[in-house]
């Protein structure tokens, strides 16, 4: 009688199949993250944009206290020590980082605020 010798199973013995199905879950599971991730920031960004101010509109931008360099500041546009905490001007475009303003009138600046420095924007009704 001849006895069939069993040929020694590796160690990691990944069958082809295996490996296959976890490459396959493996992208499945990447995918949806992705989808998912970018999905959650751009709701964050059209929630964000819904609150800033439309193009044109003209907008009173107050500045924090601590970036002016002020100690004491109230949370609406006016002067402190004769420096003015606010800024105004027409809503050119906003984003993440940036809001810039075209100047109340033809021929005046345009100007960027970054967005870490705004306290508080007003926009006036018209």
């Amino acid at each position: 009688m001849a006895v069939m010798k069993d040929t020694p199973r590796r160690w990691f013995g990944l069958r082809l199949r295996t490996l296959v199905w976890l490459i396959l879950l493996t992208t499945v599971a990447l995918s949806v993250y992705s989808y998912w991730s970018d999905y959650a920031e751009r709701a964050a960004r059209r929630e964000r944009e819904l609150l800033s101010p439309s193009p044109g509109d003209l907008c009173t931008v107050v500045l924090r206290g601590d970036a002016l360099g002020l100690t004491e500041m109230p949370a609406r546009a006016s002067e402190v020590d004769g420096i003015a905490n606010y800024v105004r001007g027409r809503c050119v475009m906003t984003n993440n980082q940036w809001l810039e303003l075209a100047g109340e009138r033809e021929g005046q600046p345009q100007q960027w605020i970054p967005r870490e420095n705004v306290l508080l924007i007003q926009v006036a009704a018209e």
